[in-house]
């Protein structure tokens, strides 16, 4: 950088400084916040998996317990009906909230492409306001899957609460 342009940016950055002195203490904050995040959401992810697959074990397992219990069972039993309802239910709820959202990342060709340019006092302060968009975007997006996943489970307990019912009729 020829002296002209490093003498402009030392005169650009100490206004910025004196208006955001924390930003290289805020940045410490970054990574954590995306690893936090990511964290979180792999468990949300992992919950709706595991209602997923309890609900399925459940579903198969009654009818055939219910047969050997009581060879004469009527499958066709509105509380055996509402049952099956709320599995299809509970299992549409969990894909879709399976198969929907993401993590948003730091991208490093976004800082290739965007970036370089800035100095690093520059860059971190830009980071910080980036993961603070990408926090609120995450965040959003693990609420969504915590729904689902309580969604799910009262699907599941009206399936069990059917179920029992109609093994009790």
């Amino acid at each position: 950088m020829s002296e002209n342009g490093l003498f402009i940016e030392q005169l650009k950055e100490p206004e910025g400084r004196d208006k955001w002195p924390a930003v290289d203490r805020a940045y410490d904050f970054v990574l954590p916040s995306y690893q936090l995040l990511a964290t979180r959401f792999e468990a949300a992810d992992t919950r709706i998996s595991a209602l997923l697959t309890l609900t399925s074990t459940l579903t198969i397992a009654v009818p055939i317990f219910a047969k050997n219990v009581q060879p004469g069972i009527s499958f066709a039993s509105p509380y055996f009906l509402l049952g099956m309802m709320f599995f299809l239910l509970s299992s549409v709820l969990g894909i879709i909230g399976r198969v929907s959202g993401g993590v948003m990342l730091p991208d490093p060709m976004v800082f290739y492409n965007e970036n370089l340019q800035e100095s690093e006092w520059e860059f971190k302060k830009n980071q910080i306001y980036w993961a603070g968009e990408n926090f609120f975007t995450n965040a959003q997006a693990i609420r969504q899957k915590g729904n689902v996943a309580t969604a799910m489970t009262i699907g599941l307990l009206v399936e069990v609460l059917a179920f029992a019912a109609w093994l009790a009729t």
